[in-house]
Formats: structure tokens, C-alpha cells, sequence
């Protein structure tokens, strides 16, 4: 960490140095074990800069939870005290949380980082077993147990870091180019089950801590929502409408339903629920004539924190959002915060069909931008490696049938290079982008950089290679959210939080001064939209 942040840890957090030094040893070993593993296979995914969440009291947050759309690990202050960690440990855990962050899998990750092991020495290995030992994460038993695997994990073979001796017979774990020599080949499937049930085990005392009842925070609750009767709907499974502000007395449904929730998950639904009102009650304040504002077109989807209902236009919060579980416990660190700014975001979503953020520049003007962003995206495919033509060829086949279907293709006029139809679908977006323009300026700081961080991410997982240059104008599409955020330098934050210098520039598809120049020709196009004034009261400056 660099000099600033560190002073910050120790102010804020009571931070000495040998933590600081410890944090920093254990990252820059998994940077350079994991780039290094990189470079030799291409069953290791290069190292990526994500956030760190590391949690003071054990079971104040939820096990094993992916926190900023998979952009954070989690890691527990324990984990950091220089008395019973070490680097070792620190290391393997960030190595542990990128593939439980890449697969959405707790139990396999031990069996699937066992490459990183093939190459520690004995001494490296005691130090991680020692600081296993002596850990007290919720799931320390599980990496002491791993610790006990070591030995035969030492005996794997590996498709390219260490190939199998000729003759001999192996059984491979599927995309991880491991090979099980067939005297170990019940021990991976054993490390597995032991770790499943280890961490079931961690989830069922997490959720014993949680169950306690508190029938004063349900009672509170209603009290405040039939007084208060807030602009906002309550749902249930299905979509199931249980509290609306019209019939603020029939409570009912959602007492039925908050009986099953904990005393501390109740008070947290209470707290989002006033997050809602207040930031509705925030966007209705920046609005001249809040009766224009249409209803919803029906088109908005109906989950995410909270959703625009299309019958109702509230804001909806369901009580069962899939991957929440707002009645099992406490709300997740940065919940709140994003669960504002997706309010004020679908909120804005209505001004833009309201035209209410429409585009400043005249029709020749911005079609000139277009044809500059789609210039430079052509001759960014024109010189790419041949190896990367070949690669998305069947992406620019498949935008080149695009073109076809558009109807002045039947006319006979030639159908238009790529770069245009990247434009198109960097254009659909757009909706988005406007949104957010309203949005953030009335988001506060926390909600602002919550909101980037959980829209700012790698994007493997939703194209496959081949996919490549539709991959390369959603990321300048993405890049476009860090104006809305604090981080100072963007390039760096974006290019290694994503695997984007991996994909892009590692593979010489594209370089620095070729992306910010098609960064910057997106951004104009961006910056043709702006809040109209005349149906809207902003304040000057985004809120802190």
C-alpha cells in the first residue's frame, strides 16, 4: 500500500507497522507467485487488484460472502496480526479468494490452487501451516486441514508446470491442468468434502448467532411505515406486494413475513427502507414539476437491490432478493450505500424517458463523434496482432451480420466496417450513462464509489474470447463510470481490476495511448448529454 493509505490504516484503524509490513509482504507474494503462474499456464488467471475487506469481529459479517460484485476479498483482522500470521498465509489466501471469486465456489478452491503449492519450498509451506495453526478465522480449520494436505499435494502433477512422467497413469481436475497420480486419486475428492463440511459448519453457527428474535424491531417498523407511510413498496417472493404506502395499515402480510427474520436483520431492513424514502424524497426534491415525471415503461428490471415497480412506480424492495437474504442476518458491509444509489439511478432512469437529460449537441455534430469513436475503433482491429484477428473473427462476422439486418443494407449500399456496429452497442448503453449523470449528483460520496465499484469490473465471465472486440467496447463503455468516482489514477485502478492489461494490453491488442484515445473519443460522445435545467434543481457540486 502506498505511503498515504498506509498513514491512513494507522490513524483510523490503530495500524502499526509491522501490520502494514505484514499486509505488504503477503500481497506482493501473491502478485508475483500468481503473475508468475500466469506466464506458464494458461489454467492460472493473472493477479488482479480488487478491494480488501478485512473484518474486525469474526461473525459480524456473513461467511464466505463475495462483498462489490466479487471485486473485494475477504479477509479477517486476525489475518493481519503479526503475533500469529505471517505472509505465507496472507498470500494464500488472496490466491484462495480469486478462485472463490471467479467460480462463485467455496469448497473446490483448495483442490483448484493446488497448483500454486508446486513450487514452495518446505519452508514456505511450514510458515503457511504454522500461521494456519494458530489462526482463528471462523474457517480456520479448514486451512489447517489444508495445511495437512500439503504432502500429497507436493506428489500432483501439472499439464505444464511439472508434466507427467511418461507411462505413469493420472487422472485430470478438469480446467485446472492438475494431474492425480491414480495412488492419490481419492484425496483431492476427500479434501473436498472435509472443506464442505467445515464450511456448512462455519454457515450454521454464523446463522445461530443471527437467529435471535426481537419482536420490538418488527413492531417498530410498522409503527414507523403507517405513520410515515414512505413512497416506497415492500415485496415478498414472487414479487408479492406486502406493505404499499396507499394502504399503509394493512401490515399483515409483512408482519407474517418478518417473523422469520432475526432482531438485527429486521433493524437493517428498517435502516434500508429509510434509505429508500430519503433518497426518493431527494430525487422528487431535484425535480421542477415531479408530476411530469412518467410512469415506468415496463422495460426496467425488476431486481438489484430495488427496482421501479411497473404498475405501482415506487421503488420496490423485496424482502427475499436473491443472493441477500435480508432476513437471515445483518446487511452486508456497502449494501445501504448501493442500495441508495440504485434507488437514485432507477429513479433517473424515468427523467431520462422524460428527456429530461437530453443531448446538447446538434445531429452533425455528434454524428461526427460517433464516426471518430468508430474510426479509432477500426483502426484498432486493422492493427491488431494477427493472432487477435483471428480470435474475434467470428465477432466481426457476427457485427458484420449485424449490419445486414439494418434496413438500408437492402438497398445495396456496402455494409459498414466494425467500428460501427460497436458504436451501436456502445450506444444502447447510453440509457444507462444519463441516468447517471442525474443520479451521482445526488448520491453521496460512499454511494457514488460504491456504485462504480460494483459496475466496474472483469468482464471473463460475460464474453468468451472469441468475443473480443464486443468485450473491448464494453470495457471503454465501463471505463467511462470512474468520471463519476474519486479514484485518482483510472487507468491503473481499471486496467488491473479487471484483467484488462492481461487481456489487452499483455497481449499487445492494444496499448496505453491507443485505449485512452478510445477512452477519450467515447467520452466525448458521453459528454454530449447533459441535465436540462429547465426541468431540473441540482445542487452545484456532488454531495461529500
Amino acid at each position: 500500500m502506498d505511503a498515504s493509505f498506509a498513514a491512513l490504516v494507522r490513524e483510523r484503524r490503530g495500524w502499526d507497522e509491522a501490520r502494514v509490513a505484514l499486509f505488504d509482504a503477503g500481497f506482493a507474494r501473491y502478485w508475483e507467485r500468481s503473475a508468475g503462474l500466469a506466464r506458464q499456464t494458461q489454467t492460472w488467471a493473472p493477479p488482479r487488484r480488487r478491494h480488501v475487506a478485512v473484518v474486525g469481529e469474526p461473525f459480524s459479517v456473513r461467511p464466505f460472502v463475495q462483498l462489490l460484485n466479487t471485486s473485494a476479498w475477504l479477509i479477517y483482522d486476525c489475518d493481519l496480526d503479526p503475533e500469529c500470521s505471517d505472509p505465507e498465509f496472507v498470500a494464500y489466501l488472496l490466491v484462495h479468494g480469486d478462485r472463490m471469486a471467479a467460480t462463485g465456489e467455496v469448497t473446490l478452491a483448495a483442490v483448484h490452487t493446488a497448483a500454486y503449492w508446486l513450487d514452495r519450498t518446505p519452508q514456505e509451506r511450514a510458515k503457511f501451516a504454522a500461521a494456519a495453526a494458530r489462526s482463528a478465522r471462523p474457517d480456520g480449520e479448514a486451512f489447517r486441514l489444508l495445511a495437512d494436505a500439503l504432502d500429497w499435494i507436493g506428489e500432483l502433477r501439472h499439464e505444464t508446470l511439472r508434466p507427467a512422467e511418461r507411462g505413469a497413469a493420472y487422472r485430470s481436475i478438469p480446467g485446472t491442468g492438475l494431474l492425480v497420480p491414480r495412488e492419490l486419486e481419492g484425496h483431492p475428492n476427500r479434501l473436498v468434502e472435509r472443506w464442505a463440511a467445515i464450511a456448512q459448519g462455519v454457515l450454521r453457527d454464523d446463522r445461530g448467532r443471527r437467529r435471535a428474535t426481537d419482536t420490538g424491531a418488527a413492531q417498530e417498523l410498522c409503527d414507523w411505515l403507517r405513520a410515515a407511510a414512505p413512497p416506497l413498496i415492500v415485496a415478498g417472493r414472487g414479487g408479492r406486494i406486502l406493505w404499499e404506502p396507499r394502504s399503509p395499515d394493512r401490515l399483515g402480510h409483512l408482519r407474517s413475513e418478518l417473523k422469520t427474520g432475526s432482531g438485527a436483520a429486521i433493524r437493517d431492513v428498517a435502516a434500508d427502507l429509510r434509505t429508500i424514502d430519503s433518497r426518493t424524497r431527494a430525487f422528487r426534491a431535484a425535480l421542477v414539476d415531479p408530476s411530469a415525471l412518467p410512469r415506468p415503461s415496463g422495460s426496467l428490471e425488476e431486481r438489484g437491490y430495488a427496482y421501479l415497480h411497473p404498475e405501482r412506480g415506487l421503488i420496490t424492495y423485496n424482502l427475499y432478493e436473491p443472493g441477500i437474504e435480508r432476513l437471515a442476518g445483518p446487511a452486508l458491509p456497502y449494501a445501504r450505500e448501493m442500495l441508495g444509489a440504485r434507488t437514485l439511478h432507477e429513479w433517473a432512469h424515468l427523467a431520462v424517458e422524460a428527456g429530461w437529460i437530453p443531448r446538447t449537441a446538434d445531429d452533425e455534430h455528434f454524428a461526427g463523434l460517433c464516426s471518430g469513436f468508430a474510426a479509432e475503433l477500426d483502426r484498432t482491429i486493422r492493427d491488431a496482432p494477427a493472432r487477435a484477428r483471428e480470435l474475434g473473427a467470428t465477432d466481426l462476422q457476427a457485427l458484420a451480420r449485424q449490419d445486414r439486418r439494418e434496413p438500408r443494407a437492402a438497398t445495396g449500399a456496402p455494409a459498414r466496417a466494425p467500428g460501427s456496429a460497436l458504436v451501436e452497442i456502445f450506444l444502447g448503453r447510453l440509457s444507462d450513462y444519463r441516468a447517471n449523470l442525474l443520479a451521482c449528483r445526488l448520491m453521496t460520496l460512499g454511494e457514488r464509489e460504491t456504485y462504480v465499484r460494483h459496475n466496474v469490473r472483469t468482464l471473463r465471465g460475460e464474453f468468451p474470447p472469441p468475443r473480443l472486440w464486443t468485450m473491448l467496447v464494453r470495457y471503454v463503455y465501463e471505463f467511462q463510470y470512474l468520471a463519476f468516482s474519486a479514484v485518482r489514477d483510472s487507468f491503473s485502478f481499471f486496467t488491473q481490476s479487471t484483467w484488462f492489461d492481461a487481456d489487452f494490453l499483455a497481449t499487445a491488442i492494444l496499448d496505453e495511448p491507443r485505449f485512452m484515445r478510445l477512452t477519450s473519443a467515447a467520452r466525448l460522445i458521453c459528454t454530449a448529454f447533459a441535465p436540462a435545467e429547465r426541468w431540473l434543481r441540482l445542487p452545484a457540486t456532488p454531495l461529500a
